[in-house]
């Protein structure tokens, strides 16, 4: 990739975070309060069962990693803000799509709360079962 397709590519970002950030918060504060309020109980989740087992047992890789280098309490922690500062830089470079990608993250979190907790048991497939 050439220096000016990278620069280029910088410049898409740059402009587009500078163009939408006025009064985004304004106008998301009820989808972030729903996306923190989702986020919370993946979190607490997360960090309940990899003290009670070990961080290896996390399926996303990068949480996984993170709370190897850290530990079960504040690898999950700085994976949760990572992930929300990521919600945010996309619903703000990509702001006229922002209520589409925020449904599916409060659904995919709420989810991850309810594995974590219950749904592991009662919806680990066969085959998911086979391999650990």
């Amino acid at each position: 990739m050439s220096s000016r397709a990278v620069g280029g590519f910088v410049e898409f970002y740059r402009v587009r975070l500078r163009r939408n950030w006025p009064g985004y918060f304004r106008a998301y504060s009820p989808y972030l309060f729903m996306v923190a309020v989702a986020a919370t109980p993946d979190f607490l989740s997360t960090w309940r069962f990899m003290s009670e087992g070990s961080p290896e047992d996390e399926l996303h890789p990068v949480i996984r990693l993170v709370s190897m280098a850290f530990g079960p309490v504040i690898g999950p922690l700085i994976g949760k803000l990572g992930q929300l500062l990521a919600v945010v830089f996309l619903t703000v470079v990509f702001r006229s799509f922002a209520r589409i990608i925020f449904v599916p993250v409060i659904v995919i979190y709420l989810y991850a709360a309810w594995y974590n907790t219950w749904g592991v048991e009662a919806y680990t497939p066969l085959w998911l079962r086979l391999l650990s």
